[in-house]
């Protein structure tokens, strides 16, 4: 049904060596014109790093870029991307809730994105929610094998409730007094968790067995936040800076993964300071920590997370976050 288009990738992702490292950007809320310490951090981290893979979590710009054409988003992504495309890094985004303010609609977005040699971001089925739904197979370092599995979702932008065409008109009435407080943000649809689940199955049915992923999108799940009020228990490692900015309905995909128990981590941006992690029914939930200057940001956070995988052991990858300040010379000028 979608193992093929699944499948299809602009470059091939393989282990080098027996090893993989991916390194996962969030909230980058760049402008059209860049600001120079932005692309400062950007530079050393990728240097420093030199990772297989590089990922974006949503949020690339916002309504204060003013991209208001195609070459105006050109000229921005020309700009920051410039190290990874120099360099022939493949590079893979899900949108955030802020793309289509700073720009237009994200199916407009996409070709432009898809278009930069590269990106391997692919546009999703046009029948479920969302842009960015794709998978991004990793193959051995010497044979076919799919060994490592990364899944890319469009977390959307606010909830609304007519999606489900219910009588109540608007979201309002499940926000007045939300469970979670996350104000009315969206998440992964329905049919985006049956996407993944059946994409899941086809896999393992085309591999011959279960393989082990990671999953990233942009706006947390009610789990984030269920690890905060569980953090022994959960083993919460990292920095509870703000509020959980979840979904106040369960779409169902945290069930998805865990029926399929093939997702082994799933890592998120939105909330710029929060950088924790912990597990949960045994998926670790993870954030990442933002990298902007023009939004609100904390200079002791401010990085991106490191994935280290190992092919004689890919389930049990290494994950930590990595803080540019760590990194870049005179990073408070």
């Amino acid at each position: 049904m979608y193992l093929e288009n699944n499948l299809k990738l602009k470059k091939e992702l393989r282990f080098r060596d027996g090893k993989f490292k991916i390194a996962l950007f969030s909230d980058i809320h760049g402008k059209k014109i860049l600001n120079p310490k932005l692309k400062r951090d950007f530079d050393a981290m990728v240097e420093h790093i030199k990772p297989d893979l590089v990922l974006f979590s949503g949020d690339m710009f916002d309504l204060r870029a003013n991209l208001r054409t195609e070459a105006d988003v050109r000229e921005f992504l020309d700009n920051f991307l410039e190290i990874l495309e120099n360099n022939n890094i493949p590079w893979a985004n899900v949108y955030g809730n802020h793309e289509r303010e700073g720009a237009f609609e994200n199916k407009l977005l996409q070709p432009i994105f898809e278009s930069y040699k590269n990106c391997i971001s692919k546009q999703g089925p046009e029948d479920i929610h969302g842009t960015s739904n794709f998978m991004l197979p990793i193959k051995a370092s010497n044979s076919n094998s799919i060994i490592f599995n990364v899944w890319g979702l469009d977390s959307g932008c606010t909830l609304d409730i007519t999606d489900y065409e219910h009588s109540y008109e608007g979201r309002d009435v499940i926000t007045k007094n939300p469970l979670h407080g996350g104000e009315g943000y969206d998440n992964p649809n329905f049919d985006q968790a049956m996407w993944y689940f059946i994409s899941s199955k086809e896999l393992e049915s085309h591999v011959g067995k279960k393989v082990p992923s990671i999953m990233f999108f942009h706006i947390p799940l009610p789990e984030f936040l269920l690890i905060t009020r569980n953090p022994s228990k959960c083993n919460v490692k990292g920095g509870l800076r703000e509020t959980v900015m979840c979904c106040e309905i369960d779409h169902g995909l945290f069930a998805a993964c865990l029926m399929r128990n093939d997702v082994k981590g799933i890592y998120v941006g939105h909330d710029h300071v929060n950088d924790f992690s912990g597990k949960y029914c045994g998926i670790e939930m993870g954030y990442n920590a933002a990298l902007c200057y023009d939004e609100y940001n904390d200079p002791e956070v401010r990085g991106c997370r490191i994935f280290e995988i190992d092919e004689e052991n890919p389930a049990d990858y290494n994950t930590y976050i990595l803080r540019a300040k760590d990194l870049v010379p005179n990073y408070c000028e």
